[in-house]
């Protein structure tokens, strides 16, 4: 508790001197868990007590102590960083990075480092990754993209998530999906597939998906995918517009591992159900006219 007061003391210094200064922190994990203990989130919200979060940029970099092998570490410290990253969008992240293990099996490397500055301060290195902030103000819309839709079309899913590691949608997704639902209802004759997408695969085998923690199956692009398809059918979608398949690593945008995880879905069908019926009369003279 001494270490939560500790760091609302400084986050709060922090915005009532108004100075341009830098702050460095560390969150701590147990071993082998990537999800905050609750008395590191505390410093977490501290953070987030902040107004004016436009003004100040977040470094996050994760690491592991070095038990265990190096591949299995690395990705650890990345699932660090990443579950950390969710907390804070609500301010401008730059390169939230899983560097894998330190040198030594100390519990003190089993961290988050977060470097905290005004973005006054903010010096640009080759290769960063910017991910401006999102809010409640920033959910994506759908419409515009569904306004003219042709075959082959593929539309991203943005705003649609689940928790770290498993096909599980979370609550934060619903006002994107219940978008979707109204959108398939008004563009009654499309037909589409839902496609899964994983970030952090393996550039050698991009067909191999990773391990979906819920059910400890290595499906999870395939398994997310099944997820928006089953909330669809459950909404009212016919099954016999959609299908779901999962694309694993095959297709990574290469913009950053929040882009790669994704769930879109392709146009493969346009039917002109909403078509107007033609008038009687004009019905009539194409039956005489095949009659003769």
């Amino acid at each position: 508790m001494k270490r939560c007061f500790i760091g609302l003391t400084l986050f709060w210094s922090l915005f009532v001197l108004g100075q341009d200064k830098e702050l460095q922190f560390n969150l701590y994990f147990e071993h082998d868990q990537y999800q905050l203990a609750q008395n590191q989130r505390l410093r977490i919200d501290s953070l987030l007590a902040l107004p004016n979060k436009d003004l100040y940029d977040v470094h996050i970099n994760g690491f592991t102590n070095n038990i265990g092998h190096e591949q299995y570490n690395l990705e650890l410290s990345r699932k660090r960083a990443e579950n950390v990253k969710k907390l804070l969008r609500s301010f401008t992240i730059i390169s939230s990075i899983g560097k894998g293990p330190l040198e030594s099996d100390a519990a003190a490397n089993r961290r988050v480092e977060i470097i905290f500055h005004p973005k006054s301060m903010h010096v640009v290195e080759i290769g960063e990754i910017i991910e401006q902030p999102q809010t409640s103000d920033s959910i994506p819309n759908l419409e515009a993209r569904f306004a003219m839709p042709k075959i082959g079309e593929k539309i991203a899913l943005e705003g649609i998530l689940f928790y770290p590691d498993q096909d599980v949608i979370m609550d934060e997704s619903k006002e994107v999906l219940e978008q979707l639902v109204s959108l398939l209802n008004l563009h009654r004759g499309l037909k589409f597939k839902i496609m899964g997408h994983i970030c952090c695969g393996d550039p050698e085998r991009p067909a191999m998906d990773v391990i979906n923690t819920r059910t400890g199956q290595q499906d999870l692009s395939y398994a997310r995918a099944r997820s928006v398809y089953l909330y669809l059918l459950k909404k009212g979608i016919s099954r016999k517009r959609m299908r779901f398949m999962g694309m694993a690593y095959k297709y990574p945008l290469g913009q950053g591992d929040e882009f790669d995880r994704r769930v879109e879905i392709e146009i493969t069908g346009l039917n002109e159900v909403n078509k107007p019926p033609k008038e009687a009369n004009n019905s009539k003279e194409v039956n005489d006219n095949q009659k003769e």
